[in-house]
């Protein structure tokens, strides 16, 4: 598992899997999950992560 934040866009990137990237999903929320064509999820994206973490 690897992890990434972007501060000039403030996206948290947590990488679970390195499988093969199938699409992404956007949730209403402000996340977005990557998965594979069985549904693994890959990674999860976190848009406006400093609100969430670093408050």
């Amino acid at each position: 598992m690897e992890q990434f934040y972007n501060k000039e866009e403030d996206i948290l990137n947590i990488q679970l899997q390195d499988k093969g990237y199938w699409k992404s999903i956007e949730l209403p929320n402000g996340r977005v999950i990557d998965v594979t064509k069985e549904g693994r999820i890959i990674s999860i994206e976190i848009l406006r992560a400093s609100e969430i973490f670093f408050r």
